[in-house]
């Protein structure tokens, strides 16, 4: 499995879609800082996105996605009332929508991604604020095409199995956003940054395929054709740390979802993610998470329970 999907899967990424619902004028949705990704669509006609750093007019097929939830607002104009993005996405899902009238000025599908806050992963920190992707760039791309005709689709009718098949379909366009956003900018650091470097992206590749393997600097410098020295300073200058200390990481973010996930006694998972003992697995274990690997297992299957 390549890195990037191995960590989405880690951080459990989940998807909602709110509604695709038309707004007729005067409207505006203010949306504020939030723990959530939003995403929005514009299937019809046009509308003002504006954060603290842009003012971009978006037009039919353009999508937004901001990763880390960022603030913002959508509206026909800038002079027009910015209603709390709460009240709009339940005036809407009650089937009330709050904006009133028959001139439409924007169709809009909107919704947002989770990730597991638990989880602590460079992924998470080198999110863009803003991934904005207009509607030639979309069409450039058949793979994201044709996910947001799905979701566009798929929102605008209710068919059986209507809710999942929309909430598995946002979480492939978060993927693929992030995917062009990838491939369209120039990144210089950061976890991204990384994904973009064929051959530290290798190194990631070796260490999540298998984190039980007795990897060194050296092993791993060798696989993937590089110096110890060449290795350690540009993994560091990307992603933030040694490799050696992201493998760690990564075997404890392994461990973790073993726990969570299994019935393996403590003495296979420390096993698996190559520790010769499981004295040892537990010293790391605890330095990194604070808890033993016992009390983090008992502690998840309670939050299960409630």
């Amino acid at each position: 499995m390549d890195a990037l999907s191995d960590v989405l899967e880690k951080i459990r990424l989940s998807s909602a879609t709110y509604f695709q619902s038309d707004f007729p004028v005067p409207w505006g949705m203010d949306v504020p800082n939030g723990p959530f990704a939003q995403f929005h669509i514009v299937t019809d006609g046009k509308c003002l996105l504006k954060t603290s750093n842009n003012l971009i007019e978006l037009t039919k097929g353009d999508l937004v996605v901001f990763p880390k939830g960022t603030a913002h607002w959508l509206a026909d104009a800038i002079s027009s009332k910015k209603t709390p993005g709460a009240e709009v996405v339940q005036s809407i899902v009650s089937g009330d929508p709050f904006f009133q009238g028959d001139h439409i000025s924007t169709t809009l599908v909107c919704g947002h991604f989770e990730f597991d806050g638990t989880v602590k992963h460079g992924l998470v920190d080198s999110l863009p604020e803003l991934i904005y992707i207009t509607r030639s760039e979309v069409e450039e791309k058949d793979w994201l095409q044709n996910v947001v005709s799905l979701v566009i689709q798929e929102t605008a009718n209710a068919r059986q199995g209507n809710e999942v098949v929309v909430r598995k379909l946002g979480e492939i366009l978060f993927i693929h956003a992030l995917r062009a956003y990838i491939e369209q900018n120039e990144i210089d650091n950061g976890f991204l940054a990384a994904l973009k470097d064929d051959r530290i992206s290798s190194s990631l590749k070796l260490m999540h395929n298998a984190p039980g393997e007795s990897w060194t600097l050296e092993s791993l410098a060798r696989e993937v054709g590089m110096s110890r020295t060449s290795l350690s300073n540009k993994f560091r200058d990307l992603v933030g740390e040694t490799p050696i200390n992201y493998l760690t990481n990564w075997r404890i973010l392994t461990a973790k979802e073993l726990l969570r996930e299994s019935d393996l006694p403590v003495r296979e998972v420390a096993h698996k993610m190559g520790y010769q003992s499981e004295a040892a697995f537990n010293r790391v274990f605890k330095a990194r998470v604070q808890v033993t690997p016992l009390r983090f297992r008992h502690t998840e299957r309670i939050k299960t329970q409630v």
